[in-house]
């Protein structure tokens, strides 16, 4: 019955332009401080996190972009993110959520990511067009994937939150075919804790794991054992900023 009351609800939402990676947040962990959710009863709240963990994470067998030219992808890449932004707005207006925007990846990025990482295929760019929507409750963030799910044929699911990365990091990536454009779209579901740690202090640890990790592959070697120990450093300061964030939706979770 909740839900439908939330269907009914009608407010504004406003697609929020950020940069790919938000202003810089000083997120730190003070000590002895306590996170405490106050957002629906304990037998509810455990029934919300059992639908999250049951997502399945899954990819189609077959996902290409609609063009194998970059140019041509590039050329109907705005057309497509206008369409993913109403997309992500109705979304929003049924999870009291909100949408935020990084706009097109880059094409310089772009060009970079196929040549170095794609082995020159166009077709495999899934993140050129790209929107995150944004909840503050567990439930909530069940209702935005529900309707996108009802809304764009789903390609590819990988839920974080039943399995977590190294680093503590959560979240739902999904690729979408959009209805109208056809192009793949990359959807990212947060909460909005976590959102704020990944785009605050963590980022700094996660673009210096990439570097390591990149230059690694890029040169066709192991990684030494002093940047294993560097990754294994930088992952635990993540961890614990992502922990803390993540307690703050445990049924009546307080964090010490």
């Amino acid at each position: 019955m909740g839900r439908m009351f939330k269907a009914l609800i009608i407010v504004p939402i406003l697609v929020i332009r950020v940069p790919a990676y938000a202003e810089q947040l000083d997120v730190k962990v003070p000590e002895n401080s306590q996170s405490i959710s106050y957002q629906q009863p304990q037998a509810g709240h455990e029934a919300s996190l059992s639908e999250l963990f049951s997502i399945p994470s899954f990819r189609a067998q077959a996902i290409a972009q609609p063009h194998a030219d970059l140019t041509k992808l590039y050329a109907s890449a705005p057309a497509a993110q206008a369409e993913l932004e109403q997309l992500a707005s109705d979304i929003a207006k049924q999870s009291n959520g909100n949408v935020l925007s990084a706009g097109l990846k880059g094409l310089e990025r772009a060009t970079e990511k196929v040549n170095k990482e794609l082995d020159g295929d166009v077709s495999r760019l899934t993140d050129l067009v790209r929107i995150t929507v944004e909840t503050d409750s567990i439930e909530d963030l069940n209702i935005a994937y529900e309707q996108l799910a009802a809304s764009a044929k789903t390609m590819e699911v990988i839920n974080r939150f039943h399995t977590p990365r190294p680093s503590g990091y959560r979240d739902i990536k999904v690729l979408v075919a959009l209805p109208e454009s056809k192009m793949i779209a990359e959807v990212q579901l947060h909460l909005k804790a976590i959102s704020g740690v990944k785009n605050g202090k963590e980022h700094e640890n996660y673009e210096q794991i990439q570097t390591i990790e990149r230059s690694a592959t890029l040169n066709a070697r192991d990684l030494s054992q002093y940047e294993v120990a560097k990754i294994e450093k930088l992952r635990k300061e993540s961890r614990a900023l992502y922990d803390h964030a993540w307690q703050g939706y445990e049924p009546y979770g307080i964090a010490i």
